[in-house]
């Protein structure tokens, strides 16, 4: 072996070696985002009326309803109502109702629940692993709006379900509240923020942290847990052809993405909507 055979060799070792020796991240993307309704009949009607195909959700013990919007990759936007409060959970979502439609919560995708859950209780984060699927954090913490998901691909799935007349994929970001207790989490997760320039209705000085699949953004100044959702869609003439025909107000314009096209909470039930191209 020639002794450029031989240095081309040892580099690709190492760079192999460098290779497995970084980590997989923890965090990968977005899992889903609850959205809680007064009314989830009307809801299911104005969310087709955008496009969306809805899978149906199926009875709860606390009377909880839902219903889904899939994507293939096992994001969601789940409708969400609770007709009355009998334990924690329809309690928190009955408060909601009484203010108004929209997300209580939002999910993050984490495919290893078992390390992210060892390495928050390493940083001093009381999470708890909630019947073996999710990881939450409890009632009054700064954290409790936030949830680790493994993205739900049920059995029960069918391909109707995915099949979005707006040619929706998936949920590629979200913009949550700032707060500090969810930077020093985030941190504690190899997940760093940092300062962007976003054309959202809600403001242009935000954070961001660059998922695998997705982003995160934070944002200052606002009250709710959640505020936008973006939608990824395989074509934005599909889309706008869909909102046209249903007479669906949108807005477009914005200066850093001229482009994507925009639903408010009035008509998305207390989010808005980002609907974007492949990227």
């Amino acid at each position: 072996m020639t002794r450029i055979a031989s240095v081309f060799l040892i580099a690709l070792l190492l760079q192999a070696r460098t290779i497995a020796q970084t980590p997989a991240p923890l965090v990968v993307g977005i899992d889903h985002i609850p959205v809680v309704v007064a009314n989830l009949e009307k809801a299911q009607a104005d969310f087709r009326r955008m496009g969306f195909s809805i899978k149906p959700g199926r009875p709860h013990a606390d009377g909880i309803r839902n219903a889904h919007v899939k994507f293939s990759d096992g994001t969601e936007i789940e409708l969400i109502t609770a007709p009355a409060a009998v334990d924690e959970l329809t309690t928190e979502y009955r408060a909601k109702i009484k203010n108004g439609d929209g997300p209580v919560y939002f999910g993050l995708y984490a495919p290893n629940r078992t390390a992210v859950a060892a390495k928050l209780r390493i940083g001093g984060f009381a999470v708890e692993d909630e019947d073996n699927s999710i990881l939450a954090f409890p009632s009054g913490s700064p954290l409790h709006p936030l949830f680790f998901g493994g993205r739900n691909k049920s059995p029960t799935d069918k391909p109707e379900y995915f099949a979005h007349a707006n040619s929706a994929v998936r949920l590629s970001a979200l913009w949550a509240r700032d707060d500090q207790e969810l930077r020093k989490l985030f941190r504690a997760l190899g997940m760093p923020f940092t300062p962007v320039h976003q054309c959202a209705p809600i403001g242009k000085s935000l954070s961001s942290a660059a998922l695998p699949e997705g982003n995160v953004y934070l944002v200052p100044s606002v009250s709710a847990n959640v505020v936008v959702a973006r939608v990824e869609v395989r074509s934005l003439a599909t889309l706008e052809s869909v909102l046209k025909k249903n007479e669906v107000a949108i807005a477009k314009g914005m200066e850093c993405d001229p482009d994507a096209i925009w639903i408010s909470p009035k008509i998305a039930h207390g989010i808005w909507l980002e609907f974007v191209g492949p990227h």
